[in-house]
């Protein structure tokens, strides 16, 4: 769902400030207004809370400031009202009155303060008035979501206090839109944005291979918009930078953020480094604080997929207060999710997807029984003998093993794709006013625990006859044979640790001449662990076969505890103490990325245009960033070995200016202007170690008349490499790649690249949005934009594709070095390098090729879409009804790998962002009861192969009653269940053997949760 703006409401947002109440105003909404309402029921307590029940019972548009009832209580309601009976109950003893701003629109402000006929909405004749002495300040935007609006300064986008809107598209979600989505967390419903992709930075990423260079090893989630990489969405929390998250430090996780003190999320679909500096290129996100909760809230909610395999919990609970001039908020959090393991479902759990009418995709190299590798004409291992079945290992002869056969492993049968996680979260934020100056801050913690089971391992194992079992079908002295450990002890364990820390304080002040001055300090951190056991020791598999003399640092002996068979069956194992043994290895990663920042910004106005107040904002910003990591890892060798401690850091500084400029406005409207508004802003950032960057960005909205207006907007945008993209050490690895139908062995330069400069971007979007002044209840709006990003930081080459594919020809360099003495002595070169490691697996005169796999700045990506959205409210038996469409449609996204190869179109194309995504939704509010249905639609795509992947739509249904339940008030019983026809993902035939687009969709099917909140 997407929040509309709705110019028709702009009067009355100005008419909600002339109350003089600073704070942002409510608006409790629905279509029509019923006389008498058979059941009025509203909540003893918050008045707020209150007249938004009220508001949506009697389908009247209830507008109002924050300030205006902060620290109002309201007496409960529950019988038949009219709602001049019910305002007048609960307005009662208060300074407060109500006035009609249109048939179906009330506005509730101090009874002393009148309105300036320039300040009211056409639709608001009734409330003409004499201006009062005191200047009108501009009113905010309008954020409208299912059935409650609230007009506040949406901060993302504009650095200017007052400025109605942006120049930029923006979508809003409140609480009670997400809440009705049936969204469990902040994450759910930014990922299932229409505007938003799924990719590396998800909860399946790492198992199903979309997160191709194992970035996100504790399985965070970020926000990827517009398919530019969740690197290129900036994520702020209430305003502040998060750290780092992932390996390499490079994106948010925003599953660390408790929903129980989530007030509303702001989406800026726009670059605008112009104001945010780095990563903002797809888009900015503010997760913003409830701060106007007066009481508690307790929430408990369980969820359960009905194909199994999957669950999900939470409990939490939030405590607010606000009084004048200040608020206190306290939320803590707790979630548990269940594993989902591959073999829950049957197009996951089975590399084998041939009768989902796809490829066999199971190993054919390494399994249990084995597989005996010789080389091809090609150069490259294939399996040429297999093991035969059925048998213990012992006594085969050659006579037993027969040309041409192979072994095949479904390799997909033990790994977890979404990992068993507990997280808690906790958030505590303070503002209070002292005099002029008003003081806040926040605090937030967050600590998440992952286990899951990885993929097997596996080994090439040269073998001769040191081992008592071996055997060689042509009478070789050795033989090299592919083994996996799958059967006889499943996938790796793996255990996460992830905490997230952010600090921040600050105090903004007057100046006089309505000027403020706003100095803030930001602290970030994010801690990673990831642990691994149960992973193959190299020199301890080289010591069970026989190939070494036993080790006296250890107490296992081959002759006495066994040797290592990888001759045996199916259904026969190697002893457990060879096994324990073998597979000791373990390996354990830290990182930890850090963020500290100093913050001076300046807003005020500078002087009156014909058509309202110029107003500039400027200021500047210092921070810090680093990254540590370190770790051990018992691969090989009898001991652990310490990973290379290291620590990465830079400064940076940044100074901006915005300035906004109303050049046509109420006062001097003209015939097919009736608003004419520029904003300009530009940023300069220096970094020591990348160098400076300038972004400008202009903006231009012009409202031809009161129900139509156009935005338009241009801008520049970057995203520095990350320090761990700039600074991690190169290395240089054997590894077997596809090619010719089996493995060439290949040696592979991964790592950083210091000499990165920053991604650049060009971007512009120009829109239109439509409310017709004879029918106001409904919304049209239509966006386009284009995205030109450039010198793309990243490891372009997906290795396992590198000699196949021709669009990875610049970075690989194909050598015969046993036929070629100058490809020898590349070669040669190569394994002398110090950062060599492990080369000595293949002889040198079987690679067949370097790959270079380093992150370099090369390529280029090219956007191109349109955004529609739809909102109308109106009655069904009486009782409102409220519909909203949203659709992005991706026209072009078009990639170069290098400035020369040749552009390809990857919209559509399955493993990248569908060219459609639409959601549709219908609440419909019948007293304290609601339904709301939810239609989701990805469109079609298609495999590199051609083949069409179907569409995928599924539909949500959510049933919810609020009010008084078990004569307990302040009660709200949800049940949502989500895709509730349990469609599948269209079948995709993916190379990564799993039988799903894990970019477009999800595995879990359907889900049904049931939700318990209590206000008190």
């Amino acid at each position: 769902m997407v929040a509309a703006f709705r110019p028709g409401l702009v009067g009355l947002s100005l008419l909600a400030l002339t109350t003089a109440l600073a704070g942002p105003v409510q608006a409790a909404q629905a279509p029509s207004a019923p006389a008498t309402v058979s059941a009025v029921r509203t909540p003893k307590g918050p008045l707020k809370a209150a007249l938004l029940a009220l508001g949506r019972q009697t389908g009247v548009q209830i507008i109002f400031t924050s300030r205006a009832v902060e620290g109002r209580q309201a007496p409960a309601l529950n019988g038949p009202f009219s709602l001049d009976e019910a305002l007048s109950r609960l307005l009662a003893g208060s300074d407060l009155e109500a006035q009609r701003a249109g048939p179906t629109v009330l506005v509730i402000r101090p009874r002393a303060n009148l309105v300036p006929a320039s300040a009211i909405s056409p639709l608001a004749p009734d409330l003409l008035a004499s201006p009062p002495t005191d200047p009108v300040e501009a009113a905010p935007p309008v954020q409208t979501a299912n059935d409650a609006t609230m007009l506040s300064e949406i901060v993302v986008g504009s650095r200017i206090r007052g400025v109605k809107d942006s120049a930029s598209p923006v979508v809003v979600l409140g609480r009670e839109e997400i809440d009705r989505a049936g969204y469990a967390s902040v994450a759910e419903a930014l990922t299932a944005l229409p505007q938003a992709s799924g990719g590396s930075a998800s909860e399946d990423s790492l198992a199903t291979g979309a997160d191709a260079n194992f970035n996100n090893t504790l399985r965070g989630t970020g926000v990827d918009l517009r398919g530019l990489g969740a690197d290129a969405t900036l994520v702020l929390f209430n305003g502040k930078r998060l750290a780092g998250a992932g390996l390499y430090g490079d994106f948010s996780d925003i599953s660390s953020i408790p929903y129980a003190a989530v007030g509303r999320v702001e989406v800026l679909l726009d670059g605008a480094s112009a104001l945010y500096g780095s990563d903002a290129v797809g888009g900015v996100i503010d997760i913003r604080l409830r701060t106007d909760l007066d009481g508690g809230e307790t929430r408990l909610s369980t969820g359960k997929a009905t194909q199994g395999g999957y669950g999900r919990y939470l409990a939490s609970q939030a405590f607010g207060k606000t009084w004048s001039g200040g608020h206190i908020l306290a939320a803590y959090e707790y979630t548990r999710n269940d594993a989902l393991h591959g073999l829950d479902r049957p197009y996951t759990g089975n590399a084998d997807l041939r009768s989902l009418g796809g490829t066999d995709r199971r190993s054919a190299t390494a399994s249990q029984p084995a597989n005996i590798l010789r080389l091809n004409a090609a150069g490259a291992y294939v399996s040429t003998y297999a093991v035969p079945a059925g048998q213990n290992g012992v006594g085969l002869k050659p006579g037993d093993f027969v040309l041409g056969t192979v072994n095949y492993q479904n390799q997909k049968a033990a790994y977890d794709i979404i990992p068993a996680s507990t997280r808690h979260s906790a958030v505590v934020s303070v503002g209070q006013s002292v005099g002029p100056v008003a003081l806040s801050g926040d605090l937030r913690f967050a600590h998440r625990e992952i286990f899951a089971r990885n993929v097997a391992p596996t080994t090439t194992l040269i073998l001769n006859a040191a081992n008592p079992y071996y055997v060689s079908p042509t009478g070789q002295a050795s033989e090299r044979i592919a083994y996996s450990f799958l059967n006889e002890r499943g996938g790796v364990k793996n255990w996460g640790t992830s905490e997230s820390l952010g600090a921040a304080l600050g105090a903004k002040t007057e100046l006089g001449a309505d000027w403020t001055a706003d100095l803030s300090g930001t602290y970030a951190q994010e801690l990673g662990i990831s642990r691994t056991r149960g992973q193959l020791n190299a020199t301890k598999l080289s010591e069970a076969a026989g190939l070494t003399a036993d080790s006296p640092l250890t107490s296992f002996s081959a002759a006495r505890d066994g040797y290592f068979n990888p001759y045996i069956g199916a259904g026969y194992s190697n002893p457990a103490a060879v096994l324990d043994f073998i597979l000791s290895g373990w390996d354990l990663t830290k990182t930890r990325s850090e963020f500290k920042s100093a913050n001076l910004d300046f807003e005020g106005p500078l002087l009156r245009l014909p058509g309202g107040t110029l107003r500039l904002a400027v200021g500047g910003q210092v921070r810090r960033e680093e990254v540590r990591t370190g770790g051990a890892r018992l691969l090989s060798g009898y001991s652990a070995i310490e990973k290379a401690t290291t620590r990465y850091s830079r400064d940076v500084k940044a100074v901006y200016a915005e300035l906004n400029a109303p050049l046509v406005g109420p006062d001097n409207a003209l015939p097919f202007v009736q608003r004419l508004e520029l904003s300009l802003a530009g940023r300069i950032e220096d970094y020591d170690d990348t160098g400076s960057t300038r972004n400008p960005k202009v903006g231009l909205i012009w409202a031809p008349s009161t129900s139509l207006t156009f935005k338009a907007s241009y801008g520049t945008s970057f995203r520095a490499p990350s320090l761990y993209e700039l600074h991690l050490p190169y290395t240089i690895t054997p590894i077997p790649v596809t090619y010719q139908g089996g493995l060439l062995p290949a040696l592979v330069y991964q790592g950083g690249n210091p000499d990165l400069k920053p991604e650049t971007a060009t971007s512009w979007t120009a829109g239109v949005s439509y409310t017709p002044t004879a029918a106001p209840d409904l919304t049209l709006g239509l966006n386009l934009y284009r995205i030109l990003f450039k010198n793309r930081v990243g490891q372009p080459v997906v290795i396992n594709q590198a000699l196949t594919s021709d669009e990875y020809a610049a970075f690989r360099t194909r050598v015969s070095p046993a036929t070629n003495p100058a490809d020898r002595a590349k070669v040669l070169a190569v394994i002398a390098d110090p950062n060599a490691s492990g080369t000595s697996a293949y002889d040198t005169d079987t690679y067949g090729a370097i790959i270079d796999a380093r992150e370099v700045n090369t390529g280029s990506l090219e956007v191109e879409g349109l955004d529609a959205t739809a909102g109308y409210k109106t009655s069904l038996r009486g009782d409102p009804l409220v519909l909203n469409a949203s659709l992005s449609w991706l026209t072009h996204y078009k990639r170069k790998l290098t400035p020369t190869s040749a552009r390809t179109e990857l919209a559509g194309q399955a493993g990248y962002p569908a060219d459609l995504r639409a959601r549709v939704s219908a609440t419909w509010t019948h007293g304290p009861a609601s339904v709301t249905t939810g239609l989701n639609h990805v469109g079609d795509s298609y495999a590199d192969t051609g083949r069409r992947i179907h569409p995928w739509t599924t539909f949500d249904l959510q049933g919810r009653w609020q009010g008084r339940i078990l004569a307990v008030d302040g009660l709200a019983v949800t049940l949502n269940i989500q895709n509730l026809f349990d469609r599948d993902p269209p079948f995709y035939d993916n190379p990564l053997a799993v039988g799903y687009d894990p970019v477009n969709a999800d595995p879990l099917g359907r889900v049904v949760s049931l939700t318990l909140t209590k206000a008190w």
